[in-house]
């Protein structure tokens, strides 16, 4: 088999699904031991529920536009993914502004599949949690248009909302779509993180360069089992490379400012090299 190789530069608190993040480092302080850790299964958990997320937006949405014609939803305000048990997503389209959104929408769904769809008789209103998702939606996207944040395609931004716990901060991830099957942005990417407040945290760009993967031609009988891309800025990988090896179907090789190699193989992050 042969390893297909591309070389990237890369460019990071959250209380939520993925956990708190670690404080950021000084500059020039290496990180313990026990950061690195905390940052590793930080990354792992975040992309991992990133990616599950997306892929309920995105089967939800096939649903939607099966019943409801694209052009009768022009105006509709968005999408928010929450999770129901241990293995339900359900994903709420709604209209208008947060303040007064009105849920029309429903889609469950559980082991990437939509299992129940409905089209609600009566629109409703959004719940309280539900609207602090909304309203963070909202920030993030006036704060995208603030600081320039743009795609690196001619697509909208796929947004995905992390809801926090105990009325803490609320990621809001704008990523770029994909804008064909051979090609994987791994650029334009962004983070804004709103506390309960409604008040911008923190925010962060995942790259300074539009950078898309592109599946090589190989010669006949040989076949990709990564990719492998430089990373500076971050002592391990991100919860965008491992959101991007489910996309991928693939590892990433991801090397890293102290010359150490990972491998990030779905949620699981590794040394590739010897430390």
């Amino acid at each position: 088999m042969l390893l297909a190789l591309v070389g990237w530069t890369l460019i990071a608190g959250l209380q939520g699904p993925g956990g708190t993040p670690p404080a950021p480092l000084a500059p020039g302080t290496a990180p313990t031991p026990a950061q690195i850790e905390q940052r590793r299964a930080q990354s792992s958990s975040l992309g991992r529920t990133l990616y599950e997320y997306d892929r309920a937006a995105w089967l939800s949405s096939d649903a939607l536009t099966a019943k409801i014609p694209k052009e009768k939803l022009a105006g509709a305000g968005g999408y928010i993914v929450e999770q129901i048990g241990e293995q339900l997503l359900r994903v709420t389209y709604y209209r208008g502004g947060a303040a007064d959104a009105q849920a029309f929408f429903v889609a469950d769904v559980r082991g990437g599949k939509v299992f129940r769809n409905e089209v609600l008789a009566q629109p409703i209103a959004l719940t309280r949690e539900q609207t602090v998702l909304a309203r963070a939606r909202e920030i993030g996207a006036v704060t995208a248009q603030e600081r320039s944040y743009r795609p690196c395609n001619s697509r909208p931004f796929n947004t995905i909302v992390l809801p926090s716990r105990k009325d803490g901060p609320t990621a809001v991830y704008l990523l770029s779509a994909q804008q064909d099957a051979g090609t994987y942005p791994l650029g334009g990417n962004y983070r804004v993180v709103v506390g309960s407040d409604g008040k911008v945290l923190s925010y962060r760009p995942y790259s300074v360069n539009c950078l898309n993967m592109k599946v090589p031609k190989l010669p006949a009988g040989a076949t990709p089992v990564g990719f492998m891309i430089n990373h500076l800025l971050d002592p391990v990988p991100t919860e965008l490379h491992v959101f991007a090896s489910y996309s991928l179907g693939m590892p990433l090789y991801v090397a890293t400012p102290d010359k150490r190699v990972w491998q990030v193989k779905r949620s699981d992050i590794t040394l590739s090299t010897p430390s």
